[in-house]
């Protein structure tokens, strides 16, 4: 069996997915652990942190990345303002994972990728 090989420019960007199918992030960039020489992928998680992923749990690349296994990703803690001494924090869309924005006449967060409320 032929070795595959995967260029950067091709990587960066995929969707990057666990063995369970769950939605982990997308590819950012590629790093080099210094002395080895192993490649890191580099993934923004859905809650816009990043992660990084050893080559060696790369399941498959084609249109996607899928991992060997699954990665559970948390969402970041919530943040307390000063001002309302109340929990807001910038709300992921379920649907897309891309940042929600508050919309303070509704009172509720707003997806504008998908277009509805979260």
């Amino acid at each position: 069996m032929e070795a595959k090989a995967v260029s950067r420019s091709k990587i960066l960007g995929m969707q990057v997915y666990g063995s369970d199918a769950a939605f982990i992030g997308s590819v950012k960039d590629i790093e080099f652990t210094l002395g080895e020489g192993k490649p890191l992928l580099v993934v923004e998680t859905k809650y816009h942190t990043l992660i990084r992923v050893e080559w060696g749990k790369v399941g498959a690349v084609e249109d996607i990345v899928l991992l060997k296994e699954p990665i559970k990703v948390e969402a970041p803690p919530t943040v307390k303002t000063e001002e309302t001494q109340t929990e807001k924090r910038e709300d992921i869309c379920p649907s897309c994972g891309k940042k929600a924005t508050w919309i303070q006449q509704y009172k509720r967060w707003y997806c504008y990728n998908c277009k509805k409320y979260v």
